[in-house]
């Protein structure tokens, strides 16, 4: 979990800071950690990643529950994949690049009400200025014109069906809106399985000595390191031994590059991790594809 973390973090950097500093294969983790600048929005944004790349990655804690959702709910067989594009985090040309690219002429979005679904890709223009622009909000069929709100585009290649996706790491903050169809968020007590209100599936991510409660963890550790500006944490920071290890094994290595770094995880993947892709950072630091995230360490 390392891995998803780390990379939100140097990718959501201004690239030109990055590059002063010895570009994305040359920044040590040193360097990053004095040139990282925090916002209010890292948790969701990391959060964000994480999942859609566990998802990518087919890790048994998160990915089966949400191919049962699609294909309970939305009738999307053959297992969950995930487009990333958070507008407001990743920029609007590198979510229009990704999503293209990920997408077909025929590629549909469904929004659970009856009727033909709607073409994606020709409607990707609008949903994306549709963020700043009402205007381009108006251009959208009725039935998606929320759809600019969606972090994710989770669905199917094979069908071609996917479905407007909205993370939140508060059930609180979920916001309805046209086009969005699936809701997912960690949820600590709840027992109940994803479920359907109104037009809005909620879907709770495992929590307790599962996905939640390991992302959690990991990034405490991440920015603890950041913190102390690549030194290792105290035991006020992370009270627990493993976490110590973990960030140890980070620290040691804090004067090699963060890209030599991840890849170095690499090979501690989990079997199920089956997905080769590069990393591709935009021109102001925005993710347009995205690198594996093996389950490793934290």
């Amino acid at each position: 979990m390392v891995i998803p973390i780390l990379t939100a973090m140097l990718l959501s950097t201004k690239r030109h800071i990055v590059e002063q500093a010895g570009g994305y294969d040359g920044v040590t983790l040193e360097m990053f950690t004095r040139i990282y600048i925090e916002h209010a929005g890292d948790h969701g944004i990391c959060f964000e990643y994480a999942v859609h790349q566990c998802i990518q990655e087919r890790d048994p804690a998160i990915h089966p529950i949400i191919s049962s959702v699609l294909e309970e709910f939305c009738g999307v067989k053959g297992g969950a994949e995930s487009i990333l594009f958070g507008i407001e985090k990743h920029g609007p040309a590198s979510v229009l690049e990704t999503a293209k690219g990920a997408l077909t002429d025929d590629s549909r979005v469904l929004v659970g009400k009856r009727g033909k679904p709607a073409r994606l890709k020709p409607h990707l223009e609008n949903i994306v200025r549709a963020h700043n622009s009402r205007i381009h909000m108006e251009r959208l069929p009725s039935s998606i014109r929320g759809l600019w709100k969606a972090d994710l585009f989770v669905g199917n290649p094979g069908p071609d069906r996917w479905v407007g996706t909205t993370l939140k790491t508060n059930r609180r903050d979920i916001e309805r809106a046209p086009g969005l169809r699936v809701a997912l968020f960690p949820e600590e007590r709840s027992k109940e399985g994803p479920k359907k209100d109104d037009n809005l599936i909620y879907c709770p991510l495992p929590y307790s000595g599962e996905f939640m409660q390991l992302f959690l963890a990991t990034f405490n550790i991440v920015k603890s390191i950041v913190a102390t500006k690549g030194k290792q944490p105290s035991r006020i920071a992370l009270v627990h031994d493993d976490d110590q290890t973990v960030a140890k094994w980070l620290v040691d290595r804090s004067h090699f590059p963060v890209q030599g770094i991840l890849e170095a995880l690499d090979p501690l993947k989990q079997p199920f991790f089956l997905k080769e892709q590069e990393v591709v950072a935009g021109s102001e630091g925005n993710i347009i594809a995205t690198a594996p995230i093996p389950k490793t360490m934290k």
